[in-house]
């Protein structure tokens, strides 16, 4: 049986999971699995990932993300030094403006790990050594706030400030130099990512066809492997989160809230947020306001 991580092993503050750990060098590690995201930067060296269905070689530059669930280790390494980031991406679903409509931010978080058994999309992210060097004083200032146990330096606040811009610039990096294996990714996270950015009403297929440049059945294909859903089902989906966001947030009326998230006939939205949140909005704001009073 695989070894379990957990992240109560590893977040000191259950409200703050974030944590950097380096590995110099990453010893042979059988599989393993634990629940929280974990964005792996290799900083030089050779070895092995392997999870039970796929392997790859990996070395300096590589970047990739392993999910929670996912059993992996890692087996003949040389010299292997790597760095772990380990968060929970609930910390990235509010207040950080534009990030979740960065491209980048679902191909390298949500897409490409969804793909990793693939070999036509298996290619992993390839930082050149000037964009290791830019990001490596990001993480080591990210691990020396994040392991902070003073509560009056602003250390919280400035570890996530250093984790906002390590991501930004690895997903700017994704989008901006396309590589072979990740074509697909990248088109697909198009649509994600446009998607996230009119949470305020319906989108077509023929408008997520356009920006991603496939055919019907292809984008269909591609969205189910990766979510589970078809793009208008995962479509619906986010913009029941953002409504549960302007709910908590907000003091617009339902029906300002049903507007201001496409849903024209408050009847439809009302059933919409019921499937989606196995509850009406009312009784989810009024969940909200008692955990608040």
């Amino acid at each position: 049986m695989a070894l379990k991580l957990y992240a109560s092993d590893y977040f000191y503050d259950p409200s703050f999971q974030m944590k950097v750990i380096e590995r110099d060098p990453e010893l042979p590690y059988p599989l393993h699995s634990h629940d929280f995201f974990e964005l792996v930067v290799i900083v030089s060296g050779k070895g092995t990932h392997f999870t039970v269905g796929n392997e790859f070689v990996v070395q300096a530059g590589n970047v990739f993300v392993i999910t929670p669930g996912l059993e992996h280790g890692y087996r003949d390494v040389r010299n292997l030094r790597l760095f772990n980031i380990l968060f929970d991406p609930a910390i990235l679903r509010e207040s950080v403006h534009d990030v979740r409509s960065m491209p980048g931010y679902h191909a390298l978080l949500s897409i490409e790990p969804s793909y990793r058994n693939e070999p036509n999309l298996g290619s992993l992210m390839q930082l050149t050594p000037a964009q290791l060097a830019d990001i490596l004083p990001l993480i080591e200032n990210l691990r020396r706030e994040s392991d902070s146990t003073d509560t009056d330096t602003g250390s919280k606040g400035l570890a996530f400030a250093f984790l906002i811009q390590l991501l930004v610039t690895l997903f700017r990096i994704y989008a901006e130099f396309p590589r072979k294996g990740n074509r697909v990714i990248l088109r697909l996270a198009d649509a994600f990512g446009y998607l996230e950015s009119h949470t305020d009403r319906p989108v077509s297929t023929k408008e997520l066809l356009e920006v991603t440049n496939m055919s019907a059945s292809t984008l269909n294909r591609y969205f189910q492997s990766a979510t589970g859903c078809s793009p208008v089902e995962f479509h619906i989906q986010r913009r029941i989160a953002e409504a549960c966001r302007l709910i908590r947030t907000s003091s617009l009326s339902m029906g300002g809230i049903s507007d201001a998230t496409g849903f024209s006939d408050a009847n439809y939205f009302s059933r919409q947020f019921r499937k989606v949140m196995g509850m009406s909005p009312k009784e989810y704001r009024n969940t909200r306001s008692a955990w608040y009073s």
